[in-house]
């Protein structure tokens, strides 16, 4: 079934053990998940990160929640998951037993017909329902985007729908930021000139450029880069082990005696741009601020791997609370 048409109405009782969903377009993924959240406490697993044994403890759980609620498990990356999910009869005996749990699985690998009838996608059928996330094409696209601002009360230039689809192309995450950027910022009517000053038209963002903003102190560029990234499909995990990697540099410089650009250097940090920057972030954080950002960043990797905590929210929650208290101190200490 289409995505979009199992959400209308959908209410938690109609919603079975298991459920598959093939995703091609992460918009329409975001708005399901919107409207799962809605409905009832919503977890998010990785399943490249989900230990088989953790996975079946989770639904197992009992007491969190009464009787009369569910909660609601979406596992990205579910490919990973099914790997290590493969006896029918245990899948059986978890949907038995599931009184208020829930899984919809997302997969990103086309499913064709002869693989749905191999295990574990067979049982799983049987048990729960199949939704498809495809592709919107552009007239859908283009109506979304006229209803939306439509029901904010204003209107938009066809000149001006037509260049922001075209800076959007295929993000439709992207396009929808936009949208409500515009919707903000336009009074009545959103203009090609509206689009041109309000919309990024290189939207492609990178670790680096949230790295230069997390650094440099920048809690706002630091927010947006981190919602670009997210908006992108990099892994929260990939954020987090970057920050590690880079915390753990400057660090080993601060604790190191000898000139900085000779250490960077052993530290494989040897064009002349990067050594710049890095020792404009040394001179933004002293020796312990450093050392409670690892303990601090370490504490985040056990709460996801761990306890599941959603990454997403979890390492925002952990910039801005970070940055707002290491932008009010002033480092004492001098880079060489």
């Amino acid at each position: 079934m289409n995505i979009l048409e199992y959400q209308k109405g959908l209410k938690l009782e109609k919603i079975k053990p298991f459920n598959l969903i093939y995703c091609e377009e992460d918009y329409l993924l975001s708005v399901f998940v919107e409207k799962l959240s809605g409905l009832a406490p919503l977890r998010v697993l990785w399943g490249s990160e989900l230990d088989l044994q953790d996975f079946l403890s989770l639904l197992g759980e009992s007491g969190l929640f009464t009787k009369s609620q569910r909660e609601l498990i979406l596992v990205k990356e579910g490919e990973q998951l099914l790997k290590k999910l493969k006896d029918p009869k245990l899948i059986r005996s978890l949907a038995n037993r599931m009184k208020t749990k829930a899984v919809f699985i997302v997969l990103k690998d086309k499913l064709d017909k002869s693989t749905l009838q191999r295990e574990p996608y067979k049982t799983l059928l049987e048990l729960g329902g199949f939704l498809e996330a495809k592709k919107l094409d552009k007239r859908k696209v283009r109506e979304m985007v006229k209803n939306k601002v439509e029901k904010a009360g204003k209107k938009i230039e066809e000149k001006a729908l037509e260049y922001l689809l075209e800076i959007a192309g295929d993000d439709l995450l992207f396009l929808r930021g936009e949208v409500e950027k515009l919707i903000l910022y336009a009074e009545r009517e959103i203009t090609l000139e509206d689009v041109k000053k309000v919309c990024i038209t290189q939207k492609e963002s990178d670790l680096f450029e949230f790295l230069d903003a997390f650094f440099s102190k920048d809690l706002e560029k630091s927010l947006l880069s981190l919602s670009s990234l997210f908006r992108m499909g990099i892994h929260p995990l990939v954020i987090l082990s970057t920050l590690v990697n880079y915390t753990l540099r400057l660090l080993t410089v601060k604790k190191s005696q000898g000139k900085t650009e000779d250490i960077l250097g052993e530290l494989g940090v040897k064009h002349p741009f990067a050594i710049h920057n890095h020792k404009r972030y040394l001179s933004n954080f002293t020796e312990q601020d450093l050392e409670r950002l690892l303990e601090r960043l370490y504490w985040l990797d056990i709460s996801i791997k761990i306890f599941f905590n959603q990454p997403e929210k979890i390492i925002t929650n952990m910039v801005i609370d970070y940055l707002a208290k290491v932008g009010t101190e002033a480092p004492s200490e001098e880079v060489e």
